[in-house]
């Protein structure tokens, strides 16, 4: 579940960024692009623990600014192509499915909107030929 109302010093986009930014880097840094959420979250904490996510008054780390902001972490990453979730029985899996990015170029050509989700168009709005 999500809590809309959680004041956060940080906005969605800065810590959507702040998350594409660490989660590419793990990934890159992985075997094969791919790692278990549980480490991922494990590194993600770690390597963000200098950024300060804080929340009513008290520092929080990044996993639980992505839990009250996206649900969970797969949420997050559900709603971005270069990411690819899979289920292994109890073992969850993420890849990175573009090897092709890099950090900076993600974030500063601002390719994450060109990575979202599906547009889904209503083909009653359009003359069929």
């Amino acid at each position: 579940m999500v809590h809309k109302n959680n004041k956060w010093n940080i906005s969605k986009e800065k810590g959507e960024e702040i998350a594409h930014k660490y989660i590419i880097e793990i990934l890159q840094d992985s075997k094969h692009n791919m790692i278990s959420l549980s480490e991922l979250s494990i590194l993600l904490n770690q390597r963000t623990k200098h950024i300060k996510f804080i929340q009513y008054s008290k520092k929080k780390p990044m996993s639980v600014y992505m839990r009250c902001s996206y649900g969970n972490i797969i949420n997050f990453l559900d709603n971005f192509t270069i990411y690819g979730v899979i289920n292994n029985d109890s073992d969850i899996q993420i890849k990175l499915l573009d090897t092709e990015i890099t950090n900076k170029k993600f974030i500063e050509q601002n390719i994450m909107n060109e990575h979202k989700d599906w547009i889904l168009i209503d083909d009653e709005d359009f003359i069929m030929i």
